[in-house]
């Protein structure tokens, strides 16, 4: 396979030990964007070792699940739960950008990226969630949404509220940026009817009731350790479509349905599990 790195921008390199923050900084935006390519042979034990423990020293706090080989000799991919970025053979400089095959004029970033953003929908706890059926309820999604988020909020108005025959499986996850997200999300919870109580919030405004301690809302830590540890949000709202398929942010309603239809054909059985549970 021939295999060229190409960006939009500039490639950019940097001495990891002497631009720690630069690097960290850099690596975080081509995390964000789900970075990824395909993968080639296996890398030594020796190599491996090295990019590892220079990385760590490096930048301690990042997760390293895998190291990987890719088309280019000497360009390393890591894999850091669902999102991936690249290494030279030391791990003291870091790469980021498009990997494209010009010989078949693909995107092997973007096939990777397919893969990573993929869990096995029979992992869901289905039975954890707040259930939401509009139609017959054929086609299945859940959703990773935050109380308090504005775009999650719109999503509701704006989006599910148009969306017909589908069944959606809603864990809360409140994010630590929004103060009272974690109360507001016991309070649904603990409300005589969690699912009317979550939409008539975030979808038209309305009051919460004033109970946050109750049996049930003792599932909101179940839900965010599903949503951090197979799911790995980010991000709310993050969308699970029916074949494990994992899409993040705000999405129209035409555009939600046609991605639900698009990965209808496979099936949860045969959805791809991420590389890593863990972030």
């Amino acid at each position: 396979m021939t295999g060229l790195l190409i960006t939009d921008k500039p490639v950019f390199i940097w001495k990891v030990k002497d631009m720690k923050k630069l690097v960290q900084a850099s690596l975080l935006a081509c995390l964000s964007l789900s970075c990824a390519l395909a993968t080639a042979a296996s890398v030594s034990d020796t190599t491996v070792t090295t990019i590892t423990k220079n990385l760590k020293a490096n930048l301690p706090d990042l997760v390293i699940d895998k190291v990987e080989s890719t088309p280019i000799a000497g360009v390393y991919e890591i894999d850091s739960g669902r999102k991936v970025f690249y290494v030279d053979g030391s791990g003291n400089y870091a790469l980021i950008g498009n990997l494209l095959d010009l010989t078949t004029k693909t995107s092997l970033t973007e096939q990777r990226s397919n893969d990573l953003n993929q869990i096995d929908w029979k992992k869901l706890p289905t039975d954890l969630a707040i259930t939401r059926v509009k139609g017959n309820g054929k086609s299945k999604i859940a959703i990773f949404t935050d109380p308090d988020c504005p775009f999650c909020k719109r999503l509701e108005a704006e989006t599910t509220s148009k969306l017909k025959d589908v069944t959606i499986y809603y864990y809360l996850f409140p994010l630590a940026i929004h103060a009272n997200a974690a109360d507001d999300s016991k309070r649904i919870l603990c409300a005589e009817n969690p699912e009317s109580s979550m939409i008539a919030f975030m979808a038209h405004g309305k009051s919460l009731g004033k109970n946050n301690t109750c049996d049930n809302g003792k599932k909101l830590v179940k839900m965010q350790e599903i949503g951090s540890n197979l799911v790995q949000v980010t991000g709310t709202p993050t969308i699970v479509l029916p074949n494990g398929k994992i899409i993040s942010g705000l999405v129209p309603a035409d555009a939600l349905s046609r991605m639900i239809d698009q990965n209808q054909a496979e099936s949860s059985e045969s959805a791809v599990i991420p590389a890593a549970n863990k972030k």
